[in-house]
C-alpha cells in the first residue's frame, strides 16, 4: 500500500505543482526551474528528518503562494502553530528566496487548556475523532530554532514566544501569507481578529485543519466575519477534505485548506461558453417568467441579453 501510495504521488506529481513550475512563478524574484528543483528536493528531504504533521507538498502549495506575490506587495509571512519546526523550515527557505520575513508564533509550550467545544474534534473523511489536551504538540524554542538552524534560513525567522491572545494584538504588520496550524477553534478565531485585518489584499491564508469540520465551518459563518470582520465569509477552498495532493482512500485529499482575501475577480476567466449553454437553456423559462412578473411590465426583453459577453 505505501509503494502504491508513492507510486500515484510521483505520477501526479507535474499536475500538482503545475502553478509552482510555471515560468511567471518566482520569474520576480530569480527563481528559475532548477532552483525550484532544489526546493523540491530539500523540502522533501526535511519533510523525513523534522518531526512534522504537515507534507511537504502541502509546503509547496504555500510556498507557490508566496512566490507568486509581486516584490511590490508589502508583506510579512506568518505561521501561527509550529510544532517541531518543520513547516517553518520549509517556509523560511522560500521566504529567504523572496527576501521576507516568516514570523513564526508558538507558544513553544504546547496548546492552551481547550475549552468544551475544542476537546473533540470531527473528521468525517477520515472517520475518525481527534482529541485536545493542555500541552499538547509541544516544542520547545530551542529544539525549533536547531532545527530551522539545521534544514531551513533561521535568518529569514522571527519568534513571537507566547499564546496567540498574549502576542497577536502586539503585531502590525501587513502579511502576504497566513498559515494556521492551531488545532483550536478558539485559536483559530483569534489568529482571524489579528491576522485578517492585515492580510494584503489577493493574498492567501491558508489552514492545516481543512478537514476539521469544526474549523472548516468557521470560514462560512456569515454572521460572524459580518460583525468581527466586517466582511462578508470568505469561504475555504478544500473544506472537509483537504487540497487534493495525496492519494488516500477515495480519491486525493489532504490537511490543507485556504482562501483568498478580497480576491480580483477582473482578473478570473469568464466562462463564455457555459453562459452560452445557460442563456440558450433558460431563455425560454425567462420569457415566462417575465411573462408572469413585473419584469415584463418594465419593459425587460427576453429578447436582450441577459449577459453581456466580453
Amino acid at each position: 500500500m505505501r509503494f502504491w501510495r508513492l507510486s500515484v504521488t510521483l505520477l501526479s506529481l507535474p499536475i500538482i505543482l503545475l502553478d509552482y513550475f510555471h515560468f511567471e512563478t518566482g520569474r520576480e524574484f530569480g527563481v528559475g526551474f532548477f532552483t525550484k528543483l532544489w526546493l523540491v528536493w530539500k523540502m522533501a528531504r526535511n519533510n523525513r528528518r523534522i518531526v512534522t504533521f504537515s507534507h511537504f507538498l502541502e509546503h509547496l502549495m504555500m510556498g507557490t503562494q508566496i512566490l507568486r506575490v509581486p516584490r511590490s506587495v508589502e508583506g510579512s509571512v506568518v505561521e501561527c502553530g509550529s510544532f517541531k519546526g518543520g513547516s517553518a523550515a520549509n517556509l523560511s527557505l522560500v521566504c529567504d528566496l523572496c527576501d521576507r520575513k516568516l514570523e513564526v508564533f508558538d507558544s513553544f509550550a504546547g496548546l492552551p487548556e481547550p475549552s468544551n467545544t475544542d476537546k473533540e474534534h470531527l473528521l468525517v473523511n477520515l472517520q475518525e475523532i481527534h482529541s485536545y489536551e493542555k500541552g499538547a504538540y509541544c516544542g520547545a524554542l530551542p529544539e525549533v530554532q536547531a532545527n530551522i538552524s539545521k534544514y531551513g534560513k533561521i535568518s529569514a525567522c522571527n519568534f513571537n514566544v507566547g499564546y496567540f491572545e498574549n502576542t497577536l494584538p502586539h503585531f502590525s504588520q501587513k502579511c502576504v501569507l497566513v498559515f494556521l496550524d492551531v488545532d483550536l477553534v478558539d485559536s483559530v478565531l483569534t489568529c482571524f481578529t489579528f491576522l485578517w485585518p492585515l492580510l494584503q489584499d489577493g493574498c492567501c491564508l491558508f489552514t492545516h485543519e481543512a478537514h476539521h469540520l469544526e474549523i472548516a465551518g468557521l470560514f462560512f459563518q456569515e454572521e460572524w466575519w459580518r460583525s468581527k470582520m466586517h466582511c462578508g465569509a470568505p469561504g475555504l477552498i478544500g473544506a472537509g477534505t483537504g487540497l487534493g495532493l495525496l492519494p488516500g482512500s477515495g480519491g486525493f485529499r489532504s490537511a490543507v485548506g485556504y482562501t483568498v482575501k478580497n480576491p480580483n475577480t477582473q482578473d478570473f476567466n469568464l466562462n463564455h461558453s457555459w453562459v452560452r449553454v445557460g442563456c440558450a437553456l433558460r431563455l425560454e423559462h425567462f420569457h415566462d417568467f417575465c411573462a408572469r412578473s413585473k419584469l415584463g411590465e418594465a419593459g425587460v426583453s427576453p429578447a436582450e441579453p441577459v449577459v453581456k459577453l466580453r
